[in-house]
């Protein structure tokens, strides 16, 4: 038992790493230990009387409502045949929209290009070669649907209505996440109480940041699911002997591409409100640099103290007595 636990553990570790991890590390000749597990790099000193303080925010949020793009194509002899198949797809497709509760304000439709198609036509004279000449053969017609809904599980359904219309081209799907502004604020409002006590921990070893010339510098910005999807290849193929291979034609099976969201990762990040992600989730990021410059020590001085020595004669005159 405990021999077949020891041979079972390395596949155990692998499987909870997942395939893209592996492939990583093995295909991609990336060092996976040190990539994710590395020691972060040391501190640096700015001068003997400046330090810099950065604090990193990230705030996961739920997107408000979503934006489908569905690309859609059709082709015909004439103009006006080739716009009235596509808007007989496009206007089944909306009507079915508008059963799942999405109104017309929320669909719009977009001319893309209009574009004459043509061929060439082979003609031979008796005393020439073949002549090539390009004749119109009929006409290419692109319009964009876009459609605007709030709940994410919707979209299988608009899916499948697209498709009972031959629309099966989904270009992308954007995320909105309502008054931005906010996230924000309170990310600047978190990283602002993250900082005091820092400055009261400085301030217990004799660093008084308060008496300190501060300025400060500020940076955002937000990650979108649609910039946040990877793509790998999970397979292991034999390496045929030289023997083997020699004088045998060898095919290829055609390699599934798999994609995945990968979340901005928390690791490089002081704060991080709404830490879990179970879907995919628009990301703000917010920078926080304070430059501290402290008060240039003065050296310490010493005071010399001189003594003198004064006579008052009977006279009443004072003499200074050199007294060595």
């Amino acid at each position: 038992m405990l021999l077949l636990a020891l041979f079972l553990y390395p596949g155990l570790q692998a499987q909870v790493m997942g395939n893209y991890g592996n492939q990583q590390n093995t295909y991609q000749n990336i060092n996976f230990n040190a990539q994710y597990r590395a020691v972060p790099k040391a501190a640096n000193f700015l001068g003997d009387n400046q330090m810099e303080i950065t604090i990193n925010a990230l705030s996961n949020q739920k997107a408000n409502s979503y934006v489908a793009v569905f690309s859609v194509m059709q082709v015909g002899k004439t103009a006006e045949e080739t716009n009235n198949l596509i808007n007989t797809r496009i206007n089944g497709m909306l009507s079915e929209l508008k059963t799942l509760g999405i109104p017309d304000s929320n669909m719009y439709i977009d001319m893309v290009n209009f574009l004459p198609k043509y061929e060439y036509d082979v003609s031979k004279k008796i005393f020439s070669k073949k002549t090539y000449t390009e004749q119109p053969k009929g006409f290419e017609l692109q319009k964009n649907i876009h459609v605007r809904y709030r709940k994410p599980g919707l979209l299988d359904e608009i899916v499948t209505a697209a498709a009972r219309q031959e629309i099966y081209d989904i270009v992308k799907v954007d995320y909105f996440v309502d008054h931005p502004q906010v996230v924000y604020a309170d990310l600047r409002t978190a990283a602002m109480v993250y900082l005091n006590p820092i400055k009261k921990q400085y301030e217990s070893i004799g660093q008084q940041l308060d008496s300190a010339y501060v300025i400060t510098a500020e940076n955002a910005w937000v990650a979108y699911p649609i910039n946040r999807y990877e793509s790998y290849q999970a397979f292991s193929s034999t390496k045929l002997d030289q023997d083997e291979k020699s004088g045998s034609v060898i095919n290829t099976a055609d390699k599934p591409i798999s994609r995945f969201y990968n979340a901005v990762p928390a690791n490089a990040y002081d704060i991080v409100i709404n830490p879990e992600i179970l879907e995919p989730a628009v990301q703000f990021s917010y920078n926080l640099v304070v430059h501290f410059t402290l008060p240039e020590r003065k050296p310490v001085t010493r005071t010399e103290v001189k003594k003198e020595y004064l006579l008052l004669t009977p006279e009443g005159n004072l003499k200074t007595l050199k007294i060595e």
